[in-house]
């Protein structure tokens, strides 16, 4: 009887604590990366250049990195929360999904305007 206690206990035990590591995970919220330094400070232009050379050698060097591109407004999704930049004679572009903490700032953007969005 005791031996049963024991092991029923132990199974409460780990299931108050995956219940509690899956509400610490439900409940965090996104940092910020305004104080937070980016990896890479690239052109938009020339990070779409280095994707168009050379795929893999861009997704090994700048996967899961903080990047800040700076770039020309091409087009402004506001419904989508997206923001494209690069050269507007270009048919390629880096779109920016904008999280929906920053989403009221889109409206206020201009095509043409050189702005830089770090994540």
């Amino acid at each position: 009887m005791n031996k049963k206690r024991t092991i029923i206990g132990g199974i409460v035990v780990v299931i108050a604590l995956a219940g509690g590591y899956g509400w610490y995970q439900f409940n965090r919220t996104v940092q910020g990366l305004a104080n937070v330094r980016a990896d890479f400070s690239v052109n938009a232009t020339d990070l779409i250049k280095e994707f168009v050379s050379s795929e893999d050698a861009a997704n090994k060097k700048y996967l899961n990195k903080i990047l800040a591109v700076k770039g020309m407004v091409k087009n402004v999704e506001a419904a989508q929360s997206t923001i494209v930049l690069g050269d507007t004679s270009d048919m390629s572009g880096v779109r920016c999904v904008i999280d929906s903490t920053t989403n009221s700032s889109i409206g206020s953007l201009q095509k043409g305007a050189v702005i830089t969005i770090k994540g």
